[in-house]
């Protein structure tokens, strides 16, 4: 008799999770955060792993990716950027001042210039951007994680957050601009290639204020029963329309998330997208994962993720040391800050995901910046619960 892929893929899923879940439990005890413990349950159950020798053993796929589990990690990952957004709405921008823009900007900047400037000789300008974007984006989960478990609460760590909440809105915008030119042919004028990108820019930050303004409109119509359908309704419907202009939906659901942030009860819906995290949140993570083959890596390939660590680990705290110390005037402070924007998460994997998924990224690539991820997470958190201390 025929197995379904229904019942297989959820079989395969909670294998995933249950694994995550006792890694992350062991990791815990190292003060390593619990997307580490998911991504490498991923590369352990992965087909390309131990996934290999459960489909062999069984005689049945069930080590696998296929359109069901892609569906719910597609699901996942609109949820953890809408997340990001709706965590800091507006607020870091108008917080940071000058000096904790500056530092997000730059610490998104110098790292995409540098990746890319590193890797388009040998992989070709669209590979090339996109790696560089992976590079630059900092994950806010981490830092925030952070410093609720030390209990830091001061100007300096203030500075930190909404300085790593502003690195998300410079990577989207950066990853627009990728877009943009990854859909003008190699061969186009640098003068086309600058419409194409101004216009995504000025398409980017009309779709912006529009969907704060209508959904702080619609959202005093809104009874607070249905706030967080009608976020879904926000999330999806902004989604489809971006799409169908060319963009990310992983855009879509961060201005959607800024959107409900600001115009909406923001903890209702809120606290609703927690507990879909809770279990859609790990899927993304262990998928990414399973789709990573470490064994096919090579030697070539480990020291391509070396390499990109090293440039998201360097170039990062180079361009936030300098705008962390015209705020602090403290040295140690403003290195504990710089330390604290190193690791990588969600966002960067979501856009390695989004290359990999639209056969621009090879899985060698694919899976360097995963292990880049995995690094920097790891590298951020040991040394920034030795720093942290310094923050003042």
């Amino acid at each position: 008799m025929e197995i379904s892929a229904v019942y297989t893929t959820l079989f395969y899923i909670s294998l995933l999770l249950f694994l995550a879940a006792v890694l992350r439990y062991i990791l815990r005890r190292l003060d390593i955060p619990g997307i580490v413990a998911d991504i490498l349950a991923g590369i352990t159950l992965s087909p390309y792993l131990l996934g290999a020798y459960i489909n062999a053993v069984t005689g049945v796929e069930i080590a696998q990716i296929n359109d069901y589990i892609r569906f719910m990690a597609d699901f996942a990952v609109v949820l953890l950027i809408f997340a990001a957004g709706l965590e800091h709405g507006l607020t870091p921008l108008r917080a940071a001042g000058l000096w904790g823009a500056l530092g997000a900007i730059f610490g998104a900047l110098l790292p995409f210039l540098v990746g890319y400037l590193s890797y388009s000789p040998y992989l070709g300008r669209d590979p090339a951007l996109l790696i560089g974007a992976s590079l630059g984006a900092t994950s806010l989960a981490a830092v925030v994680a952070l410093l609720l478990e030390r209990r830091v609460d001061n100007i300096s760590s203030r500075f930190l957050t909404a300085a790593a909440a502003i690195d998300d809105v410079v990577t989207f915008v950066l990853l627009s601009a990728v877009l943009a030119l990854i859909s003008a042919s190699s061969g186009s004028s640098s003068w086309l290639i600058f419409k194409i990108v101004s216009l995504y820019a000025i398409a980017w930050v009309a779709i912006f204020f529009l969907s704060l303004s209508l959904v702080k409109w619609l959202g005093k119509r809104i009874r607070d029963e249905y706030s967080y359908e009608f976020s879904l309704v926000v999330i999806f419907g902004l989604t489809v329309l971006m799409t169908l202009l060319g963009f990310s939906p992983i855009i879509a659901a961060f201005i959607a998330g800024v959107a409900i942030a600001e115009g909406m009860a923001r903890e209702s819906v809120k606290r609703m997208t927690e507990s879909l995290l809770e279990l859609m949140g790990p899927i993304f993570f262990v998928t990414i994962g399973a789709e990573s083959d470490v064994r096919g890596l090579g030697l070539g390939g480990l020291l391509t993720a070396l390499a990109l660590t090293a440039i998201a680990v360097v170039f990062k705290m180079i361009g936030v040391l300098p705008f962390a110390y015209l705020y602090n005037r403290d040295l140690k402070a403003s290195l504990a800050i710089a330390i604290g924007m190193i690791p990588r998460g969600e966002t960067g994997l979501a856009i390695a995901s989004l290359g990999f998924s639209m056969e621009i990224l090879g899985r060698p690539e694919f899976t360097a910046l995963v292990l880049m991820s995995l690094l920097t997470t790891i590298i951020g958190s040991i040394f920034s619960r030795r720093t942290l201390k310094w923050l003042r």
